[in-house]
């Protein structure tokens, strides 16, 4: 009797025990999901980015050389005009907006960014003297006076609009990192332009005297694509000191768009040579007579599929949970984007690449 008396209290304690172990499991799971819920709650619901990058530009295209162009007099030939800038800036700003008890996360972003080449001057001269035999200095008695003067410049600029909606879907084995999975729409216009000019004086008798060549040439070239279509991207942060509320992190991301546009080229080329000689009834005056003379406007338009990918790296310092500091590297390629012909068509790859810095500020939660 005792036996079973001793056997009932022992399940007794044991049942005591069990019951005690399931309400403390249940007590720690609900500190725990009160904590998350206050984590959530603390999550800022709205953050705003501002950036800026310095570009590196590609700048491949099909240059014109004037077919008036004077040969080299002292100094080599001036380079074929519509070279594109090689080097720009860029700045974007991106508001995101993540609901409160959801890990879907919607943005939109502006990025603008130009380049400049030019003014880029070229002068080729050269003198061929009599000897003045002791009387007057040789600059006096100029024989032959040449000389050719060109100038350039280009710009370009891009802007590219992005309306996404994304999911964070977690690092998985990785931990405690941030990977979301984004869905939207890319517009993106691309401009390039281009003006030079050339003036050159052969043969001259005298500077600037009756009796010379003078060839000129104008330039102006405007290229131009706009287009629009679905995007996908994905940004991934991972915490190597720290987490991502304070501390710093390892980000990195890619991009993808299919963009359907218009492509357009525009330009005017113009060259112009004349003969300046001495009037006979007036020997003060000059008279020009024209030798060649030639203007062409190709104009080209067409729908084209441009393939638009992209992405970058960076080093973040989370601070706080509601702000961010990233220096990293980011590239985007547009291909075929670009028509660089003169007078047929020329698809060329537009890239702008190079490091980059931004901060971000969480509001709200």
């Amino acid at each position: 009797m005792s036996e079973l008396a001793q056997t009932q209290k022992r399940l007794g304690l044991l049942r005591a025990r069990l019951l005690m172990a399931v309400a403390s499991g249940v007590l720690l799971a609900s500190t725990n999901a009160a904590d998350a819920s206050d984590d959530d709650r603390d999550r800022p619901v709205v953050w705003i980015e501002l950036g800026g990058q310095l570009d590196q530009l590609s700048h491949d295209a099909n240059g014109w050389l004037p077919p008036d162009l004077t040969p080299p007099i002292s100094n080599p030939s001036p380079p074929p005009f519509g070279r594109p800038p090689i080097l720009g800036y860029d700045g974007w700003l991106q508001l995101s907006l993540q609901p409160e008890d959801s890990d879907w996360i919607y943005a939109v972003s502006l990025r603008y960014g130009r380049a400049k080449f030019g003014p880029k001057e070229h002068h080729d001269q050269s003198y061929i003297l009599k000897s003045a035999g002791g009387v007057y200095p040789p600059k006096y008695i100029l024989s032959q006076y040449n000389f050719a003067n060109s100038t350039e410049r280009s710009q370009s600029n891009h802007t590219v609009i992005d309306f996404t909606a994304g999911k964070d879907v977690g690092l998985g084995m990785f931990g405690h990192g941030r990977s979301v999975l984004n869905f939207g729409l890319r517009y993106a216009q691309l401009n390039e332009g281009a003006i030079a000019q050339l003036t050159a004086f052969v043969s001259a008798p005298a500077k600037y005297s009756p009796g010379e060549e003078v060839h000129k040439a104008n330039a102006r070239i405007d290229r131009h694509f706009v287009g629009i279509g679905p995007s996908a991207s994905w940004d991934a942060s991972f915490p190597v000191i720290g987490s991502l509320a304070e501390g710093l992190s390892l980000d990195w991301g890619a991009n993808a768009a299919a963009l359907f546009g218009r492509q357009k080229s525009r330009l005017h080329l113009q060259t112009h040579v004349a003969q300046y000689r001495l009037d006979p009834a007036y020997s003060y005056f000059a008279k020009s007579t024209e030798i060649a003379h030639s203007t062409h406007t190709p104009f080209r338009r067409r729908t084209v599929f441009v393939p638009n990918v992209g992405g970058f790296a960076s080093v973040s310092y989370h601070l706080s949970g509601a702000a961010k500091l990233s220096v990293g590297y980011r590239a985007d390629f547009f291909f075929n984007a670009i028509d660089t012909g003169v007078y047929a068509r020329s698809a060329a790859t537009r890239g702008f690449y190079g490091p980059f810095a931004s901060i971000s500020v969480g509001i709200g939660g």
